[in-house]
């Protein structure tokens, strides 16, 4: 059995994180910006938002990514006589790894952290 297709299609998803990664740091020049123009308080709030929905997709990325390896891996390991619905297979351990999450996962995102520290220095410049 082939996974090329798989792995093609894992390493496509894998160059959207680095695409989540840079939309990141532009949230995060934005909100700088925005504190250093002295801006709306609610517009920086919206960056942090806008952030918190990155690092949500970023997580599904992570998780989505993971299931599927895990599964090809699996799969690849047994060496089963039929192939399973690998579909499936990675859907439910998507699945059950997303339903750990918690919304404080996201406030442990690396970027995250780092712009809410970055937005704490600007403010205290500012």
């Amino acid at each position: 059995v082939s996974f090329n297709a798989i792995d093609s299609a894992l390493s496509s998803l894998k160059n959207c994180q680095s695409l989540i990664n840079s939309g990141m740091d532009v949230a995060t020049q934005v909100a700088l910006d925005l504190v250093e123009s002295f801006n709306d308080e609610e517009d920086v709030n919206n960056m942090e938002k806008v952030m918190l929905e990155y690092a949500t997709m970023d997580r599904q990325l992570n998780h989505y990514i993971k299931a599927f390896e895990e599964t090809i891996n699996q799969v690849k390991r047994e060496k089963p006589e039929n192939l399973p619905d690998l579909e499936n297979l990675a859907q439910e351990k998507f699945l059950e790894m997303e339903s750990m999450n918690s919304d404080s996962d996201l406030q442990r995102n690396e970027k995250y952290m780092y712009f809410k520290d970055q937005l704490k220095e600007m403010k205290k410049q500012c």
